[in-house]
């Protein structure tokens, strides 16, 4: 088979490549005549890989460089192939050959750059009609990351049941329809002409780096699905009010005016969810009330606690903490079933295939224009 794979440093370099020395673009190879890997344990499946994705930084990663010659990749989109023989687990027995699939393989066992991969059956999920590949692809890592944040991290938000979240997700796109906001930064709706009876406060989330990758679906699922308040920071609200109103934010605002807007109100955040990093993660300590929690899904922020903690920066009255998402047959199935109903979208900037990877993996890293998922297509 074909496999896109990080050859090791040349001998002639000082350093061999590892997650402070991350290797350049131009190490990622796509070679052939890799053998088709088997499934070998109760609950692999072979899966003919169709789509996957490439995720900024993610040759800084600490998994990356376990074994050289290694396959890179998480995400995935695509056929069974085979099913482990003799396999009596109820979870196997769910797929067959044929059946198309999304997933994500563990964070620790990658491999989907690849024209075959293997996976468990807990990774994946059968795949939405209405998605396409890609699309389907680009869904799991980061509405897994989302999901994960939101419905096991931050303890306020309850998961509600796909019915219950698909008609959250529709009145909540219906009031915006009928109650358009004001044209100043974070507007809020208009008032409705009935008066409404009094409602218990909503949870309030603040999501920063909302028009990114997991952004997108952290503002879709605390807002439109579960029914939070979310104010969604980016750098340029001008050029991102819209779109984020349209996923479900209530609020937006740039980085800049997040302290201003927190003073004013005297209110902070019940749950602050970080996926930018830097000066921004560090001020978001002063957003959070106290008993709340601070969550950064930011790969470069995996020690932001000790790191602020020597700059004299942190506060005993909020949880904070960085994880690396886990995922699971369930959680994606819920997720699926939200996509298959249009109730979370899943969004592609570019797809590439397999041989322009180099120019796919720069291009992810750069400051492209647009928003979604840098897909690699076979």
């Amino acid at each position: 088979m074909e496999a896109i794979r990080l050859h090791p440093a040349p001998p002639t370099s000082p350093n061999p490549y590892s997650p402070t020395n991350p290797a350049p673009a131009t190490a990622l190879h796509l070679d052939a005549q890799i053998p088709i890997p088997k499934p070998s344990r109760p609950g692999e499946l072979l899966i003919r890989v169709h789509a996957t994705t490439i995720v900024r930084d993610m040759l800084a990663w600490p998994e990356t460089y376990h074994h050289d010659y290694a396959i890179p990749g998480n995400d995935l989109a695509g056929t069974v192939i085979e099913v482990f023989d003799n396999d009596s687990s109820s979870s196997s027995r769910a797929f067959h050959p044929g059946d198309e699939v999304l997933g994500m393989t563990h964070a620790d066992r990658a491999a989907t750059w690849a024209e075959y991969t293997v996976a468990t059956a807990e990774e994946v999920t059968g795949k939405p009609a209405a998605l396409s590949w890609a699309a389907a692809a680009g869904l799991p890592l980061s509405a897994l990351t989302a999901y994960e944040a939101l419905f096991v991290h931050a303890g306020v938000v309850a998961r509600p049941s796909i019915e219950d979240a698909v008609r959250n997700a529709t009145r909540k796109k219906l009031r915006f329809s009928s109650h358009p906001r004001s044209a100043s930064c974070g507007g809020e709706l208009d008032a409705p002409h009935a008066p409404q009876a009094p409602q218990a406060p909503q949870v309030r989330i603040l999501v920063t780096g909302a028009a990114g990758a997991v952004g997108i679906h952290l503002v879709q699922l605390a807002s439109a699905v579960a029914g939070a308040h979310v104010v969604a920071a980016t750098s340029s609200d001008a050029r991102n009010r819209e779109f984020l109103r349209g996923l479900g934010a209530d609020e937006t605002v740039e980085y800049a005016d997040l302290e201003a807007m927190t003073q004013q109100r005297q209110a902070g955040f019940d749950v602050v969810v970080d996926a930018v990093g830097g000066e921004v993660l560090a001020r978001c300590w002063g957003y959070v009330k106290a008993g709340g929690a601070l969550i950064s899904v930011d790969s470069s922020s995996f020690d932001f606690v000790e790191r602020h903690r020597e700059r004299g920066i942190g506060r005993e009255d909020v949880r904070a903490l960085f994880f690396v998402v886990q995922g699971g047959g369930e959680e994606l199935r819920w997720l699926a079933g939200l996509a298959g109903a249009g109730a979370l979208v899943s969004l592609v900037n570019r797809t590439f295939p397999f041989e322009r990877v180099r120019e796919a993996y720069e291009f992810a890293n750069g400051r492209y224009e647009g928003r979604g998922k840098v897909v690699l297509v076979r």
